[in-house]
């Protein structure tokens, strides 16, 4: 009896740990850059295969374990649950880092090309600019960090099939854009609101420090309505496939999570509220995909 009751402590300090690693570590969070890969695939019609997906998650997965080392010591007050974690696995970093390194370079050199190797590089080095010299630009360039940073998820999203696949820069790839863009703004500046405080005494000129939550909310309400406004159109001059439609789910799907951070500005509801949002990306090839094996089964009775 005593004996289960050990294993069975056991088992689950280690499904914790392991559990905390996919959360704290980045991992799940990066699973947002190869999903939005996926879905520019699927939505204009385009080629895709695992490496590629692979080296997409590689990417944002160094960027996300940089950048949480780096700010380790802000997330005492911000997520003290991270930062005990991270704290604790701090000595194996470097080997962690050059393990991310070496996996990503060995992909790149056997499954990719020039053109998508040149420019991994430059939103990498985009990336750890931003976390060792451009972050500083928030003080005095409003909403520079969620343009910055959102813009490098889009690029990333939208460029890596037509760059792997040398295609032509269409129509479709620039809709997608638009679209991924937009919920992207929604998304950084949503993860804003639950550090305006901090933002605010660090001089940061974050949408939440200069409308106010409530105000910085309303306005991604507005945002988050006029960002399938390319794809309806789109899908109506017959540019996307209709399948697309179905991501329309998403706009409840946000107004959800915008709805409670509304209600509960000050709870403790936010870690759950950051992980729907964080989630959101992942869900959208999974959608497609399932909409699409609606569509043709419907075309094949």
């Amino acid at each position: 009896m005593v004996l289960n009751i050990f294993f069975r402590n056991s088992y689950y300090c280690y499904f914790n740990l392991i559990l905390k690693e996919i959360i704290h570590g980045g991992y799940l969070t990066a699973l947002g850059a190869p999903a939005l890969v996926l879905t520019t695939s699927i939505i204009t019609k385009s080629d895709i295969n695992l490496p590629l997906l692979v080296i997409s998650y590689l990417i944002p997965l160094i960027i996300y374990s940089y950048d949480y080392m780096s700010d380790l010591d802000k997330d005492v007050e911000t997520n003290s649950d991270r930062y005990e974690h991270l704290h604790k696995k701090k000595k194996y970093y470097p080997l962690i880092m050059i393990f991310y390194i070496i996996l990503l370079i060995a992909l790149l050199i056997i499954f990719s090309n020039y053109k998508l190797v040149l420019f991994i590089i430059l939103i990498t080095l985009g990336g750890f600019l931003y976390a060792t010299v451009f972050k500083g630009l928030t003080k005095k360039i409003p909403i520079f960090k969620n343009i910055y940073t959102v813009l490098t998820w889009s690029l990333g999203g939208t460029l890596f099939v037509p760059l792997q696949f040398s295609l032509t820069l269409s129509l479709p790839f620039i809709i997608v854009f638009l679209f991924i863009n937009m919920k992207g703004m929604i998304n950084a500046i949503f993860f804003d609101l639950k550090d305006s405080l901090n933002d605010s005494k660090e001089g940061l000129k974050t949408l939440p420090v200069i409308l106010g939550k409530k105000n910085a909310i309303k306005l991604l309400h507005f945002l988050n309505l006029v960002s399938f406004i390319p794809l309806i159109i789109a899908v109506i001059l017959k540019i996307i496939p209709m399948i697309t439609i179905s991501l329309i789910l998403f706009f409840f799907y946000s107004f959800y999570y915008l709805n409670k951070a509304e209600k509960y500005i000050d709870e403790d509801i936010w870690v759950k509220l950051g992980s729907i949002a964080d989630f959101e990306f992942i869900f959208w090839p999974v959608v497609l995909m399932i909409s699409l094996q609606i569509f043709n089964l419907h075309y094949a009775i």
